[in-house]
């Protein structure tokens, strides 16, 4: 993933919790010269700087089966926006975008049944408690459906991780905050947020 140094990110705490605000992620991997692809959550499991990503998929879906013990990378990416160059000061400037992504490089290590069991009852908590404590999880029908799921974590070895906020442009980061904040739409917002952040450095 190119990433001039400019937008570089490192600090862990700041990956772990953009991972944790952003799990919606995509799994990539290699097989036969082919490029597969699944988006799914993926929980972020970290003690200090050792993180291990927990996932799963349908039974069917053999990217699983030909990714055992194999490389496999997950993509993260947040909010995006367009930015005009009408917002910066130099009148010789063009269009681009503002965006974050975290990509994380690991090993897939295939779960059993009662890891997978016990991995999915921890994302509906992470999702959804008010299904959990109506016990769904002990039901017959709940059984059969996690037999057809396989669970997965991948022990994260390298992390390359960017935002790419304006941070070459120091001197107009404020007045694309401004001018993202008056668009009023929800990336837009969220995109002038995280620029203010950056600026706080």
């Amino acid at each position: 993933m190119y990433v001039p140094a400019e937008f570089r990110i490192t600090d862990i705490k700041k990956i772990v919790d953009f991972v944790n605000e952003n799990n919606f992620g995509i799994l990539l991997s290699v097989y036969n010269k082919e490029i597969y692809n699944t988006q799914i959550p993926l929980l972020l499991d970290s003690t200090g700087n050792n993180i291990i990503l927990k996932g799963h998929m349908a039974r069917a879906n053999m990217q699983w089966y030909h990714s055992k013990n194999k490389k496999v990378i997950a993509l993260f990416t947040g909010p995006h926006h367009y930015i005009s160059p009408l917002w910066y000061k130099d009148p010789d400037s063009v269009p681009t975008w503002d965006y974050m992504t975290i990509r994380m490089d690991g090993v897939l290590e295939v779960m059993n049944y009662n890891e997978t069991r016990e991995f999915l009852l921890k994302l509906s908590e992470f999702y959804d408690m008010k299904w959990v404590k109506q016990g769904n999880d002990k039901r017959d029908y709940y059984t059969r459906m996690v037999m057809q799921i396989v669970g997965f974590n991948i022990k994260v070895n390298k992390i390359t991780a960017k935002y790419k906020l304006g941070q070459n442009r120091p001197e107009d980061m404020e007045n694309v905050a401004i001018n993202l904040d008056k668009l009023g739409d929800e990336d837009a917002k969220l995109v002038a947020a995280y620029i203010r952040k950056e600026m706080k450095k």
